[in-house]
């Protein structure tokens, strides 16, 4: 897996080569698949609540990164909202595990270790959907539950990135305006806004 700047920092509007979205592409392709296979929507409204969790998580790393041109400041809180039903899902991941009796895979755990290396070489989602259609749902639950940390993790990298890029940098705002002060400069404008020039008429 590619951990650079190019993957981790994507330009502005450009979604599709960051780890963080094609790793929610992955969790949304596997949540659905489980929920339509292993849970009833008549029966349990978990199933439409884990569902738009997945597709939140997705939807708006690609509304924060298309809007972050013209707004720094709604790029970050719209990926902070991805992270949050991220976390959300995950949650759902763990109580479906818990109330079926069925084990949590650890983070040291040996299968949460394999699952972490094959993420490193894969993030296609048809790798995954195709490693699932012959596990039981308790695996499958614990592969989607460990892609949805993998993509809270590449998330959480992401927001840091932009959160210091933001701070040293500031927003369009900070940018247009210091971009005003360098012309003034350059052309010679005092700070009342009138060229210095000689004091001539």
């Amino acid at each position: 897996m590619d951990n650079n700047d190019t993957t981790l920092l994507a330009s502005s509007g450009d979604y599709h080569q960051l780890i963080c979205y094609q790793k929610t592409v992955i969790v949304f392709d596997l949540t659905y698949w489980f929920c339509e296979r292993y849970m009833e929507r008549s029966k349990d409204r978990t199933v439409d609540q884990m569902v738009q969790a997945a597709r939140s998580g997705k939807q708006n790393i690609v509304e924060g990164i298309t809007d972050g041109a013209a707004s720094k400041e709604s790029e970050l809180k719209l990926l902070k909202v991805a992270a949050g039903s991220l976390h959300e899902l995950h949650e759902d991941y763990d109580d479906w595990l818990r109330t079926h009796q069925q084990p949590i895979w650890a983070k040291d755990s040996v299968e949460m270790k394999a699952l972490w290396a094959v993420g490193k070489e894969h993030s296609e989602p048809e790798y995954f959907m195709q490693l699932v259609q012959t596990r039981p749902p308790q695996t499958t639950a614990n592969i989607a539950r460990g892609m949805t940390e993998q993509a809270i993790y590449f998330l959480d990298r992401l927001i840091q990135s932009k959160v210091k890029r933001f701070l040293e940098q500031g927003g369009l705002k900070e940018q247009m305006y210091a971009a005003r002060v360098q012309y003034r400069r350059q052309q010679g404008w005092g700070k009342n806004g009138m060229n210095g020039g000689n004091g001539n008429n």
